[in-house]
């Protein structure tokens, strides 16, 4: 206890340092990483907790019904999310009822709910295909025979869904308005997640089949009594590392604009795969350790996850600050966010997870689904709106900063364009003649651009604080007149 103390402590201490940190882009990670941390633990549990919830009372427990009634009950589940997902971004988008007012609440509001719907439909979905991957045979053909179905029924109700938009958006005028677009928006955002969150989640279970022998629960959690050693931790870890390695690969691989979108979906799926490997390595490592399934070992699991998804961020932000990547690279540093943010939620969820199971298990008052259900609502009720109101606007308005400092630095970059591009009469670059009339070599100028780049980030910094201080000083004569 007094441990953890004093490690929650410095655990929100740290938060505050980072949230806070000097350097911008690690700080819209951190409060990105935050927001996402939060939405996906959150998501997370509600989702689980609602379909044991659902099983139980449609089929009783699992264990009596068997797992064919389980998993046409979790079926039901994972589409009856999807369909309130669907109707829940199309009454705050204004695309059915009336229009919003206002649209940035508006954005705030889609933004919120199709995240946190998301994660959980994703979260139905986990469950559901784990449970498929346990019916077949644990062989490659199996594994892949699943991976292939799931991704055909998904892709094929989220075809269905976007029908349905289609439909629904030009049968009043015809045509789709920008409250109809920003619905359809924001619902492939986050189809493409979940998706995408599935897949990896089945890639990452016949990984870890693979390493160890056996197949890890539906959710992805240790079966009891597994033993690893420290080779199999190892090899997880540089599995994940090769999941990792595989975006740019895909990214220099997959050139056509019509599988613009199936880029996406394998560049996400190794991303999240990347994710829980890692996330499953620490849990195997920390396991030979401590008791990772009781609260204590969660607990230290969580915060153990956290360090690590913060590391990486600051490895991240410095190869992205290096002078030989360029915009592609910053933008693919960028994208490994949300992955990281799992890693971190799905910590954090298995740390809530435990802690709920614990409570209902010494304290029961009504059937364990039920009240794990009762408690994972009353920590979402505490948690979302503060996540709502006072994290996710944060988040946006430094991603929207974030794109102002890099559409800076990409006018400055145009502005020197013609002195890097042009050609001399001889054949010799413009850009390498300035070079040599100053010493310099087109190394060192192309350092001098990056330095330039990052004077242009500095600059609409400063620019920002300039204005935030006039705003200040106006609020400030407002203040002093009315006490005069």
């Amino acid at each position: 206890v007094a441990l953890m103390l004093m490690g929650s402590v410095a655990f929100v201490m740290c938060l505050f340092y980072l949230l806070h940190y000097y350097d911008d882009d690690i700080r819209t990670y951190a409060w990105n990483v935050v927001s996402g941390s939060i939405c996906t633990f959150s998501g997370v549990l509600i989702g689980m907790s609602w379909n044991q919830c659902f099983v139980f009372f449609v089929v009783g427990p699992p264990q009596q019904a068997g797992i064919v009634k389980t998993i046409v009950c979790n079926l039901m589940a994972s589409v009856g999310w999807y369909i309130t997902l669907q109707i829940v971004l199309a009454v705050v988008s204004g695309a059915i009822g009336p229009t919003p007012t206002d649209k940035v609440r508006t954005t705030l509001n889609l933004k919120c709910f199709a995240v946190l719907l998301g994660v959980t439909n994703g979260a139905s979905n986990l469950t559901l295909w784990g449970l498929v991957q346990t019916m077949v045979p644990h062989t490659f053909g199996g594994t892949v025979g699943v991976f292939l179905t799931c991704f055909f029924c998904i892709g094929f109700m989220f075809m269905c869904g976007s029908s349905a938009r289609a439909f629904i958006s030009k049968a009043d005028d015809g045509k789709e308005d920008e409250y109809e677009a920003l619905w359809d928006k924001f619902a492939r955002e986050t189809e493409d997640a979940t998706l995408c969150m599935t897949l990896a989640h089945l890639c990452v279970q016949a990984t870890r089949l693979s390493i160890s022998g056996v197949l890890p629960l539906p959710a992805g959690q240790m079966p009891p009594g597994l033993k690893v050693t420290h080779r199999e931790m190892w090899t997880l870890a540089v599995c994940g590392l090769l999941y990792a390695a595989a975006i740019p690969l895909v990214d220099v691989m997959v050139q056509a604009k019509f599988l613009s979108r199936f880029k996406g979906w394998l560049k996400k799926i190794a991303a999240f795969a990347a994710a829980f490997c890692i996330l499953y390595s620490l849990t195997w490592s920390l396991g030979s350790q401590v008791d990772v399934s009781k609260p204590p070992g969660q607990m230290v699991l969580a915060l153990f996850g956290t360090l690590v998804g913060f590391l990486l961020i600051f490895i991240l932000d410095f190869i992205a600050d290096l002078s030989c990547t360029g915009e592609a690279t910053d933008r693919e540093i960028k994208a490994l966010v949300t992955p990281i943010a799992t890693l971190i939620g799905f910590a954090w969820k298995q740390a809530f997870a435990g802690a709920v199971v614990t409570i209902t298990a010494r304290d029961r008052f009504l059937p364990p689904p039920v009240q794990t259900l009762g408690c994972a609502i009353a920590l979402v009720v505490v948690v979302v709106p503060a996540w709502r109101l006072y994290i996710l606007p944060v988040v946006m308005n430094e991603t929207v900063a974030s794109e102002d400092r890099r559409r800076a630095s990409l006018k400055s970059a145009v502005l020197l364009a013609p002195l890097l591009d042009e050609k001399s009469a001889n054949g010799t670059s413009t850009s390498s003649a300035a070079a040599g009339a100053l010493g310099l070599s087109v190394g060192q100028s192309g350092d001098l651009v990056k330095q330039n780049m990052a004077l242009a980030r500095r600059n609409a910094d400063l620019e920002a604080s300039i204005r935030d201080i006039r705003q200040e000083l106006g609020e400030l004569k407002k203040l002093a007149a009315l006490l005069s």
